[in-house]
């Protein structure tokens, strides 16, 4: 049968679809909005995470360093003190007996000293300041013959006595006879008071701190477990770690079944290997809570915009919604001093707002950090380490400065090129360690020396000022700028000063390093001096400030070629060129 006309109209007109409503709509919207947030906190967490870890094992590492640190101090003073009883030996005329008592008197003052002996070149402890080890025989000890055949200072490894049952290590420094060999042995035995120490005051309670032998044998142990100190533990995954390298870091489980964050290092001078480990569990546990933390404040807020927009719609979420958005978006284009909290929020959308505000109050702070973290390697870039003086750098900038603003005021402006005489003689004479007492002692005479400011003491103070306010420094006063122009070498800026004033502070120098006296059995005149060149200019337009250092270096050389430890400075001339 045939349809009907109604029939195939009703056929032509499509059933209405059913579809998710505009709040539905906007719910999934709002799902999907958080669900990056939630990414994010993810994310950031985990980032959190992982910096905690970065921090503890470097705290763990700090403290390992603060360990052999310490071992250090006391071994340098232990030498200092075997160095003393060494050279009072080389003149005590009394008996054995009055030797151990004189090692019993000075060894009392010093308690990380347990017994100080002294050995005969055959290998017999002759006097002790304890008696029991008085007719020992030490001859094959490795401290001992190493001590004899170098005649000079030794360190043994650490081990566990056979008479103090605890770690020890043994110092040995050689008595020097009179024809320059080895007439005895000065021997101070050392105990682990200094691990107790560092221990106590930087491991936290719930750390842990170990020292194990090249064998793996536990030698200490903080908390103090006695029963575990003196065990073989080379097997363990820990002990293998640690022994594997000089330092380094692991996670780890440790001896005691805790699960550890672990920094370690190689003692110098031994095989023995300090170790602190961290509770992984307490260091994380704040990471953890704020994790979980987060993701119900998430969760908390997720449920709030569902509701607003199911009760609110339009009104009462979109447009709140796009408002914190354009805030986040401001925050994000830098403009971080927001006060979204101040403004008329619901309460559902207030936690976002005051986030957003926390937010951009860290990325101030972060930002402030950054600033001053440069402030300081610019600092660190301008100054020479030993000597606390300008670098060469330093130097090269504030000339560059004064000259401009020479030329401004029409005024003169002098260099002095100062240079340590037979320096590299000394430094083979007396070693490194002399040698760069002696530049700090000749950086100290430039300052005090010089014509500068009570400011002016503190160098770091005044090139960490940018160039603007330098140079209104130097327009309101004549301060001198004192540097360390490279190896034995200085420089003296001198800003106003015309040839007679440099010289003037150049004799001046001059003297105040021979006045010094200290001693240069290399030296001409038997104790440290400096030659001085230098030279002076009235800026010009055309002229460039290495014309004014060169001529000063030339002037130095005329000094050094004239006999040394005197000033020199060239002859007079016009305008841009060097007087």
């Amino acid at each position: 049968m045939p349809d009907t006309p109604q029939q195939r109209s009703n056929a032509g007109i499509a059933k209405p679809r059913r579809t998710l409503s505009v709040r539905v709509r906007l719910m999934i919207l709002a799902v999907i909005a958080v669900a990056p947030l939630l990414l994010e906190r993810i994310y950031n967490e985990e980032v959190d995470r992982g910096d905690r870890i970065e921090a503890a094992y470097k705290n763990a590492f700090d403290v390992a360093r603060q360990g052999a640190a310490e071992q250090n101090n006391v071994i340098v003073s232990a030498r200092a003190f075997l160095q003393v009883v060494a050279s009072a030996r080389a003149t005590f005329n009394g008996s054995d007996n009055e030797c151990s008592q004189f090692l019993a008197t000075i060894a009392k003052p010093a308690p990380w000293i347990k017994t100080l002996s002294v050995a005969n070149v055959q290998g017999r402890i002759i006097c002790s300041s304890s008696p029991e080890p008085i007719g020992l025989d030490i001859s094959e000890r490795p401290h001992f013959i190493k001590a004899v055949d170098s005649g000079d200072f030794v360190l043994s490894d650490y081990y566990v006595g056979t008479r103090i049952k605890s770690p020890l290590i043994t110092l040995a420094l050689a008595q020097r006879g009179a024809n320059g060999g080895a007439a005895a042995v000065v021997l101070g035995l050392l105990d682990l008071s200094w691990f107790e120490h560092v221990a106590k005051t930087f491991v936290p309670p719930s750390g842990l701190m170990l020292m194990i032998d090249g064998n793996g044998i536990i030698l200490a142990q903080y908390p103090n477990l006695q029963e575990m100190v003196g065990q073989d533990f080379k097997t363990h995954p820990l002990v293998q770690a640690m022994l594997s390298k000089s330092e380094g870091l692991v996670t780890e489980t440790g001896l005691d079944g805790v699960h550890r964050i672990f920094g370690y290092l190689q003692l110098p001078g031994t095989q023995t290997r300090i170790a602190v480990g961290l509770d992984e569990k307490k260091v994380l546990a704040r990471v953890d809570r704020e994790m979980w933390t987060a993701f119900a404040e998430v969760a908390v807020v997720a449920v709030l915009v569902l509701l607003c927009i199911w009760f609110g719609g339009e009104r009462l979420l979109v447009r709140p919604i796009r408002a914190l958005a354009i805030t986040a978006s401001r925050i994000g284009r830098g403009e971080i001093k927001t006060h979204a909290a101040e403004m008329p929020w619901a309460a559902e959308f207030l936690p976002l707002a005051v986030a957003l505000d926390d937010m951009a109050g860290q990325l101030s702070e972060r930002e402030q950090e950054l600033r001053d973290s440069n402030n300081q390697l610019r600092e660190l870039a301008q100054i020479d380490a030993l000597t606390g003086l300008a670098n060469r750098r330093a130097f090269n900038d504030q000339l560059a400065a004064e000259w401009k603003l020479a030329i401004r005021l029409r005024q003169p402006i002098a260099v002095l090129m100062i240079d340590v005489d037979h320096f590299k003689p000394f430094n083979d004479l007396y070693g490194h360690v002399q040698g760069d007492a002696c530049l700090r002692k000749v950086g100290g005479v430039l300052i005090a020396g010089t014509r500068a400011q009570v400011e002016d003491l503190i160098p770091a103070l005044e090139t960490a000022l940018p160039p603007p306010l330098r140079r209104l420094a130097g327009h309101a006063r004549k301060a001198d700028f004192a540097a360390r122009y490279g190896g034995e070498e200085f420089a003296v800026l001198l800003p106003g000063a015309d040839l007679e004033a440099a010289l003037h502070v150049a004799e001046r120098l001059r003297r105040g390093i021979e006045n010094l006296l200290m001693a240069h059995a290399g030296s001409s005149w038997g104790f440290v001096s400096i030659s001085v060149g230098a030279a002076s200019v009235q800026p010009a337009e055309q002229g460039s400030p290495q014309q004014l250092t060169e001529c000063a270096d030339a002037a130095l050389y005329l000094a050094k070629r004239q006999g040394r430890n005197r000033v020199a400075g060239p002859e007079p001339v016009a305008l841009s060129r060097a007087v």
